[in-house]
């Protein structure tokens, strides 16, 4: 059955892990993967935008300009499953090695972080 509404969300992965956090590399084939197969099993589909999108921030721990490349997915989700999505982005913030994930739920942006972080990409 099809949902008759759904807000769209929409969040940003940088493509490489954090280098404060981790070792600044590229991500595997596999944790990417991952992250398609859960927007699949969760939410029964989502797309990823084409090309990078150029980024800056101000890092949390530095203080200092940090500039990334990321991907951008977009997921339409009901209004229940906005925790689900939050939840599914804690743990890509921990597989993908980053600080936090920047998300817009219907235009309105928050930054999902790990409970905790951890180094272990394929955990």
């Amino acid at each position: 059955m099809i949902q008759k509404r759904a807000l769209e969300c929409s969040f940003f992965i940088p493509i490489r892990r954090d280098a404060n956090l981790s070792d600044g590399e590229p991500h595997s084939a596999e944790i990417w993967e991952w992250l398609d197969e859960e927007l699949f099993n969760r939410f029964r589909g989502g797309t990823a935008a084409p090309g990078l999108y150029d980024g800056f921030y101000r890092d949390p721990d530095t203080a200092e300009r940090v500039s990334d490349e990321s991907r951008k997915f977009q997921v339409a989700v009901s209004v229940p499953q906005v925790d689900d999505l939050r939840a599914l982005l804690a743990e890509a913030c921990i597989k993908f090695q980053q600080k936090c994930i920047y998300l817009s739920v219907a235009g309105e942006v928050e930054f999902i972080e790990a409970v905790n972080h951890e180094t272990d990409e394929t955990s």
